[in-house]
């Protein structure tokens, strides 16, 4: 048996990505059992978060489980509870989101750092996005040391910076 095999997601961003928002019942190789909502998965380091709810106190706790560490998945209800696909933060205009693209691409540049826009993304290398509203908490890269240089780059820039 190889170790690093993948036997519950198959390697498979599509299958992980369907598994949001439905109920499904983990059980590790340690023999722990959770059963709660699937919130995200790691598509890299296959990372399941999962949003339980203790019946008796009605209270609820957020479990980390990687992926290694699990010995079965089921999945208990196909139904998917919507509100964990909601995106809560604030929608910013076009006119807006345009703008703070446009300020944040003239920083890098500043910071001799290249930029390039993909749709509404801004670009670095091919390491990582910055997506709408451009601020630190929307920059993806699976190397997060470039991802801490580039956020603290972000970070000090001015706020009067045009």
């Amino acid at each position: 048996m190889d170790l690093f095999e993948d036997k519950i997601f198959q390697n498979d961003p599509t299958y992980m990505k369907s598994l949001i928002g439905k109920t499904v019942h983990v059980k590790t190789i340690k023999n722990e059992v959770y059963t709660g909502v699937v919130y995200v998965i790691d598509p890299i380091y296959k990372t399941l978060v999962l949003h339980t709810k203790e019946s008796a106190s009605n209270k609820h706790d957020t479990v980390l489980i990687l992926y290694f560490a699990i010995q079965s998945l089921e999945v208990l209800s196909q139904a998917i509870k919507e509100n964990y696909l909601m995106n809560e933060r604030p929608r910013t205009t076009t006119k807006e989101a345009t703008h703070e693209r446009e300020r944040l691409k003239k920083w890098l540049h500043k910071m001799y750092i290249n930029a390039d826009e993909i749709g509404d993304y801004l670009k670095i290398d091919d390491n990582l996005l910055i997506m709408p509203p451009y601020g630190l908490d929307n920059c993806i890269c699976s190397n997060t040391i470039v991802l801490e240089k580039i956020k603290n780059i972000i970070s000090l820039m001015p706020e009067e910076f045009e």
